[in-house]
């Protein structure tokens, strides 16, 4: 049951995404920010959830490695987003350092 939870998370997110992607002109930057940064971590979610689920119990609570997997996981998820998706959907807006 959660195999399907988390997968239909992720389809949700998917269509969202390339929902948001159709209408990105008539929106703001700052809106399509915000609802990107939602999307990104539904996706993420939904990503994890099945790695997760997928793992049998046992193996899972003995191996170290998998909070590891996890967050070099995400942190590619997170750099694809901040480096590739926003600059799609924003290509105006710049970061001020």
């Amino acid at each position: 049951m959660a195999k399907k939870i988390y997968s239909i998370l992720l389809l949700v997110s998917l269509g969202l995404g390339y929902y948001l992607y159709s209408v990105r002109e008539s929106l703001s930057n700052v809106i399509l920010i915000v609802t990107s940064g939602v999307l990104f971590t539904l996706l993420s979610m939904g990503i994890h959830g099945l790695i997760a689920h997928s793992l049998n119990p046992n193996v899972k609570g003995g191996i170290i490695l998998y909070p590891i997997l996890m967050g070099i996981l995400w942190a590619f998820l997170f750099f694809l987003f901040v480096f590739f998706v926003l600059p799609i959907f924003c290509p105006d807006f710049m970061l001020k350092l």
